[in-house]
């Protein structure tokens, strides 16, 4: 049996989205191999849920936050030999669990960013020290957790996280540009505005708004999320002078937030909280250049000078001129967007994550009970 153990699937956010391709590829190899496969989420809703994701039927199942229920449910299905797939570090314990009561159970534990960038608790260390192999959707996050977690480094791969496939079957266009948008350039971020996550750099994007003003006044600085953070953001936007030309959208659905993508002239968010980036690949998919922080997961995303640009968190003057240099040069956002898309197209998809999280578990001799020709760890890049 293949298990998977997700915090939550059916909600939206960027480990939300990897864990549904985390499900996709667990399911799909199931069935290959005459397998059975199990879906289990801790704080989904209770009860059966079944989605289409990468043209494929998913069912999972929810325990509406009951961690007894749901660590219960794991050790019921578990055998000796199972695969079981942790898709959370918080999780990492209840794999540990599994393998103190079946010794011969194999486990993955996946990392996403900041959840493993500092030493985690006793209980949660211990249980990635234990696992079979881990996997993180960075280079940064890879190194980062072997050093503070105390692990293998032969056991850590990196795994990109992919773009959505659908929005790798549409080109940005102007058709799409949502009719409440003021006229002229458009700055775009896309994230959450909670207090703990302050330093995903809207604050700094705020604060170059002035100086890009004085060469580009007709520019717009768009930014869609929700979090409890945007009534102090809000006022720093009126300290500034610059609320005429901040828009906050709120959550918006899928589609509008494609129209958001293709609308935007920049997509910005200098950050330096990212284990990856995901918002990075879909504005790249849209085909626009991108700003982000050389800082965490984001440099394997961003490559400075060729599909954006990337700056040190805090650096208000840089930020602000390659701000100014991108709106005021369109030849320059066009052959920066195009590379971002390509980028995409050859590194992103849902099929290169398919491939390199199979080879992952084939590596650690978790699809046949024995390590194939290739070597744990060896390819990946630490």
């Amino acid at each position: 049996m293949i298990i998977g153990l997700f915090t939550s699937v059916l909600r939206s956010g960027g480990i939300q989205r990897v864990s549904r391709h985390i499900g996709t590829v667990l399911q799909t190899l199931a069935h290959d191999r005459d397998d059975e496969c199990q879906l289990l989420s801790l704080n989904d809703p209770v009860g059966d849920h079944s989605f289409q994701t990468n043209d494929l039927k998913l069912t999972i199942r929810g325990f509406d936050r009951h961690k007894g229920k749901f660590a219960w449910a794991a050790l019921k299905l578990a055998h000796n030999n199972d695969l079981v797939y942790v898709a959370h570090p918080n999780l990492a314990p209840i794999g540990l669990f599994l393998k103190f009561l079946r010794p011969n159970t194999r486990y993955v534990v996946a990392a996403h960013g900041t959840d493993v960038w500092e030493p985690l608790g006793l209980l949660r260390r211990w249980g990635l020290q234990s696992a079979t192999a881990l996997t993180a959707p960075s280079n940064f996050t890879a190194r980062t957790m072997v050093k503070t977690q105390r692990l293998e480094a032969a056991r850590v791969s990196v795994l990109p996280w992919a773009i959505e496939p659908h929005l790798l079957r549409r080109n940005g266009n102007a058709q799409r540009r949502p009719a409440s948008l003021p006229n002229g350039r458009i700055l775009l971020t896309v994230g959450r505005m909670d207090p703990a996550e302050r330093e995903k750099g809207i604050d700094e994007v705020m604060r170059a708004l002035p100086a890009v003003l004085q060469e580009s006044p007709d520019t717009y600085y768009l930014i869609v999320g929700e979090g409890d953070d945007v009534t102090r953001l809000q006022r720093l936007a009126a300290e500034l002078d610059v609320k005429e030309h901040v828009v906050f959208i709120g959550h918006t659905s899928e589609e509008e937030l494609a129209g958001y993508y293709d609308a935007c002239d920049v997509f910005v968010m200098p950050s330096r909280q990212e284990g990856f980036g995901l918002v990075f690949l879909e504005a790249m998919a849209a085909g626009k250049p991108v700003i982000g922080g050389d800082h965490g997961g984001t440099p394997d995303v961003v490559l400075d000078g060729v599909n954006g640009f990337l700056v040190q968190y805090g650096d208000i003057k840089t930020l602000t001129m390659r701000l100014s240099r991108l709106l005021s040069d369109g030849e320059l956002c066009r052959q920066m967007g195009e590379a971002g898309r390509q980028r995409v197209h050859q590194h992103f998809t849902f099929e290169t994550f398919r491939k390199r999280l199979t080879q992952i578990l084939d590596q650690n001799g978790l699809l046949d009970g024995s390590p194939s020709e290739f070597q744990a760890g060896r390819d990946h890049s630490i």
